[in-house]
């Protein structure tokens, strides 16, 4: 439906000058702001055709009309500069590669005034190949306030040659006066057998394998895309050992199994996401709900049985303050041991 509506004020040409896609995470908001920065700058007789020079290009955050923000790590320090600008581009060519997967970065991360200025500094020159500039900005609610006050100057002074994009899972954290310029589309949760049909279409996957992403995904395309790509599998096994183990008493394992799940960036969250399913399938199955993870059923029941009421949403609380944290970039480790151990920990 989103997609349908910027794809009809194409056609008529009536695209507004400024867009704020919001909506849950994964849903297709970053893919649609990419592909109307390609339209904007595509020659082909169909826009955008994506394999066009301008196409690929704006693919790769190398086009020279086109500016992506994202929340970075930002420093003082001159050296520290450089090797944060080395560690951006990194991630760009990653998510180039991977465009559902979102840069992790081990330290606190926002959109800064310096990034808002080189933003500025960019717009002010003409678009260098003759189409329109596009400005993504990725996470918008992660502006400091210094940011977007500044941020909230260039939109007061809209060119005709620039689309401004933003992407917010959390719109209500914009600032109100930014969020009053935009054209405001919501992206949904997708249908599971949307999801389902792309992973076996396009990826290939198994009946199985595709209905079981499907259903885990939570109705995000880009969660199910990114258990695709980091070892989804092997994750799942750990989040069940690490609640198993948890609910028998095996701390011992508990601890070997939360270093494994802390071993790699990003890892930590998406085994939280984890643990939250089999816990929202426990209290599914208790009472006569559909569960996600049928195939493992009778685990599952064994599993609830070792859950009182009172411990089970004391668990599934817990597990929603640790994403909370981690995102604050608290130690994984501890958030782990915290939301499955609770007060043992």
């Amino acid at each position: 439906m989103a997609k349908r509506a910027i794809q009809r004020a194409w056609m008529e040409g009536r695209l507004a000058g400024s867009y704020l896609f919001y909506g849950p995470e994964g849903v297709g908001k970053e893919a649609a702001a990419m592909e109307l920065a390609q339209a904007l700058n595509c020659r082909e007789p169909d826009p955008p055709c994506r394999s066009c020079a301008h196409c690929r290009r704006i693919a790769n955050y190398q086009h020279p009309d086109f500016f992506y923000l994202m929340p970075v790590p930002h420093s003082e320090s001159e050296s520290e500069r450089r090797k944060i600008a080395e560690e951006v581009a990194e991630q760009l060519k990653e998510k180039s590669e991977h465009p559902y997967r979102r840069p992790f970065f081990d330290r606190p991360t926002a959109i800064a005034i310096d990034d808002i200025r080189s933003l500025k500094q960019g717009l002010m020159l003409q678009p260098y190949e003759g189409g329109r500039k596009a400005v993504v900005m990725s996470q918008a609610e992660k502006m400091t306030e210094e940011a977007a006050n500044a941020f909230l100057k260039i939109l007061e002074e809209p060119s005709p040659s620039t689309v401004f994009i933003l992407i917010s899972s959390r719109p209500h954290a914009l600032l109100p006066t930014i969020a009053s310029r935009c054209q405001k589309v919501r992206f949904d949760l997708l249908p599971p057998q949307l999801i389902e049909d792309y992973l076996r279409q396009r990826r290939g996957l198994p009946e199985v394998e595709a209905k079981l992403m499907a259903d885990l995904s939570a109705g995000s395309l880009g969660r199910a895309l990114s258990m695709m790509d980091e070892g989804f599998w092997e994750e799942r096994d750990l989040a069940w050992e690490i609640l198993e183990k948890a609910a028998a008493g095996d701390y011992l394992a508990v601890l070997t199994a939360v270093a494994q799940a802390a071993a790699e960036r990003g890892r930590p969250e998406r085994i939280v996401n984890l643990i939250q399913e089999i816990g929202a399938d426990m209290l599914h199955l208790r009472y006569g709900q559909r569960i996600v993870n049928a195939d493992r059923s009778q685990r599952l029941r064994a599993l609830e049985r070792r859950f009182p009421e009172g411990n089970l949403a004391g668990l599934i609380k817990r597990l929603e303050e640790a994403k909370g944290a981690l995102r604050q970039n608290v130690t994984p480790k501890l958030c782990l041991l915290a939301a499955v151990l609770g007060d043992q920990a």
